[in-house]
């Protein structure tokens, strides 16, 4: 699969394709979240709540972030 441009997730009509599955976003997608800040994607979390890691203090603050909130959703999945 490929990564598809950047998506503006402020936008109501993309969120809805993403939760109700017409738009699949891998981890790591890069989208829009109303800043000139560019945010990654994560997950759909209970088919309704959008899991977006948003810029950090530093570009390690940003990675560690991320990589936890990817964590915390395999975690919260297999329960």
């Amino acid at each position: 699969m490929r990564y598809l441009k950047t998506l503006d997730l402020w936008d109501n009509n993309t969120q809805t394709a993403i939760i109700q599955g017409q738009i699949k976003l891998q981890v790591g997608q890069w989208v829009k979240c109303g800043s000139e800040h560019l945010s990654r994607f994560v997950k759909v979390s209970q088919g309704r709540t959008l899991w977006v890691s948003h810029p950090q203090g530093t570009p390690k603050d940003t990675r560690e972030h991320f990589q936890s909130l990817i964590n915390a959703g395999k975690r919260k999945s297999t329960l």
